[in-house]
């Protein structure tokens, strides 16, 4: 929609980068690699938001740093499209996850970790437990890998492992109890068996919950 609407896929992707990250700067490598395009069509499309008075950039350590303008007149109604749209596209993206995730197995809880919320200490960056097939999870954690441009670390349990440990009070299960987390699917919770897994769901989610 946007694309048609602004006349440009790149132009569309720089001013969803923009003004959804309104306070941060990014140099042109940077912006390529994260929202996919030409190098080439990333600087044109720069030139002309700046040209328009959308973006302003800033010179830092022999690298050119483009940031949205938030004195622009049309910021404001551009930052409502644009957020309005980027929280449709984060229901969507969950629920797409969610359904691919079912499709692994037989899952009964499924959580994005450590690299998914920011948390460094986290041993692990996504958490399942359940019966899955393993070529599905091979396949999975490949694209994961691929669309966050790192190796991921992941841990998959059965329920009944995931019962023994916790009751045991197991290091590695303390750890993952404790740690921030999004939560995808959860059943665990809806039998009252996963107490601590509620409690140390992430901010962002508790916030979304409110």
């Amino acid at each position: 929609m946007h694309e048609k609407l602004f006349g440009s896929k790149t132009r569309a992707k720089l001013l969803n980068l923009f003004l959804n990250n309104q306070d941060k700067s990014y140099y042109v490598r940077e912006i390529t690699r994260t929202i996919n395009e030409q190098i080439n069509s990333v600087r044109r499309e720069l030139a002309n938001l700046k040209s328009l008075g959308l973006v302003v950039s800033q010179g830092k350590k022999g690298k050119l740093y483009y940031k949205a303008n938030k004195k622009s007149p049309l910021y404001p109604d551009l930052k409502k499209i644009f957020t309005k749209t980027a929280k449709e596209e984060k229901k969507t993206k969950e629920a797409d996850l969610a359904e691919t995730i079912r499709k692994l197995g037989e899952v009964s809880y499924a959580a994005k970790m450590g690299y998914f919320v920011k948390d460094n200490s986290s041993p692990i960056d996504f958490f399942i437990v359940g019966k899955v097939n393993k070529r599905r999870l091979k396949t999975f954690i490949a694209q994961l890998e691929k669309e966050s441009r790192k190796e991921l670390n992941y841990s998959v349990m059965t329920l009944d492992e995931f019962e023994n440990r916790r009751l045991m009070f197991d290091r590695f299960m303390t750890e993952i109890m404790a740690s921030p987390k999004d939560v995808v699917i959860d059943y665990i919770d809806e039998t009252g068996e996963g107490e601590g897994l509620r409690s140390s769901k992430s901010n962002n989610e508790e916030k979304a919950a409110d």
